[in-house]
């Protein structure tokens, strides 16, 4: 009976306690393994063991033992290392970073009522602290709870970083779609804090349902309207028209938005299907969908259906990829660094030209950029091309 206690439980706190047995004795061997290698090592010339082959089996188990208590536990480590140093970073913010342990495996027969692993992050006031929000949830996928004072709200998304960020979003806010968005538009954040459960990258959407599940079962919270998982949070369905639409969906579907007031204008079917459609650059989608940037100041794409924007303007594929040419066409970029220049012409001051950075002003000109930086900071003086004069403009 004792024999089948340990060796053939399924209880994770059984199994928790083998692994620190055996982790304890393999501990004491691997130190003395290490003595005897370090003893062959210290003395040249000089053998304590004689059998080569004796000597080499030993560092091979010294190795296996090293390996299996070590790798073994890296990732964990090393996510949690990174999260120390935002707390060494924020020290006046409260953020705490705990390990499930209620994965009892018990019942491993019914997978259905296993809770997936996760990595819960506590944030206090998250308004005020959208830095670590940003760090803790980017690229990442997981359940989100918002909570404030008596209230509380349970969400789940495949990239949580935007998914969090749109409920900062003053055009989200105003629209009161959702019951939860009507509680934070009238008293918002004050009061409120988040808790992030990080889930594996590995995990799929149906884990992280179900886990969504669990804790709106534990909770019962009162800012979700229907409280089961994954649904629309309206009173009224989904129209079959979306509902066709994503049925139809293959891979992980990408959502464009119009930014000014989150109109849904199309559902692409994966990443590979926008590439191919609007020939948007790979780093371009993604610093969109992980970043939360704007593409082209006027589109919003996500992986995750913005359920709080009752808009729905759907596109065919045409339209869409003509307002996009049309859009890039009149779009100019925005350099953080650029510095706006005005031209100044000679004798003539309504033929004055203000550009946006130096790159404009010398492809307008179809001129060499270091001539004119040297005009610019005064290295040559007189008027460049016998025309234009240039200065920085504040």
């Amino acid at each position: 009976m004792s024999t089948e206690r340990w060796f053939l439980s399924t209880n994770a706190k059984d199994i928790g306690t083998l692994y620190l047995i055996f982790a304890l004795f393999s501990g004491l061997l691997g130190t003395a393994f290490s003595v005897l290698i370090r003893m062959e090592l210290s003395g040249p010339g000089v053998q304590y063991i004689a059998d080569n082959q004796l000597y080499n089996s030993i560092i091979t188990a010294h190795a296996i033992l090293m390996i299996f208590f070590m790798v073994n536990k890296w990732r964990l480590f090393n996510l949690k290392f990174q999260y120390s140093s935002i707390l060494c970073n924020n020290q006046n913010s409260n953020i705490s970073i705990t390990e499930n342990k209620n994965n009892n495996n018990s019942n491993r027969n019914n997978d259905d009522n296993e809770i997936p692993k996760y990595t819960k992050i506590y944030i206090e006031n998250p308004f005020n602290n959208k830095n670590l929000v940003s760090k803790v949830s980017k690229n990442q996928k997981g359940v989100y709870i918002w909570e404030s004072n008596n209230h509380a709200y349970v969400g789940h998304s495949i990239n949580l970083y935007n998914r969090i960020s749109s409920y900062f979003m003053p055009s989200i806010l105003k629209t009161k779609a959702r019951r939860v968005l009507r509680y934070f538009n009238k008293h918002g954040f004050q009061d409120t804090n988040l808790t992030i459960y990080i889930m594996n990258e590995n995990s799929s959407l149906d884990e992280i349902v179900r886990l969504e599940q669990h804790f709106i079962d534990t909770l019962n919270p009162s800012l979700n309207v229907d409280l089961v998982a994954s649904s629309s949070g309206y009173h009224e369905p989904m129209s079959q028209e979306i509902r066709e639409k994503l049925r139809k969906q293959r891979g992980t579907p990408v959502y464009i938005y119009n930014a000014e007031d989150f109109t849904l204008l199309y559902v692409f079917e994966s990443k590979q299907h926008i590439y191919d459609s609007i020939n948007i650059h790979h780093k371009t989608l993604n610093n969109c969908l992980n970043g939360g940037t704007i593409y082209l100041d006027t589109f919003f794409l996500s992986l995750d259906k913005i359920e709080e924007s009752e808009n729905i303007n759907l596109l065919i594929l045409e339209e869409l990829k003509e307002l996009v040419n049309k859009t890039r066409d009149t779009y100019v970029i925005k350099h953080p660094t650029s510095i706006s220049i005005l031209a100044k012409f000679k004798d003539d001051s309504s033929k004055n030209l203000l550009f946006p950075s130096l790159t404009s002003l010398a492809n307008h000109l179809k001129g060499d950029r270091q001539t004119i930086r040297q005009y610019l900071k005064g290295e040559k003086s007189g008027y460049y091309r016998g025309k234009w004069k240039f200065i920085y403009k504040d």
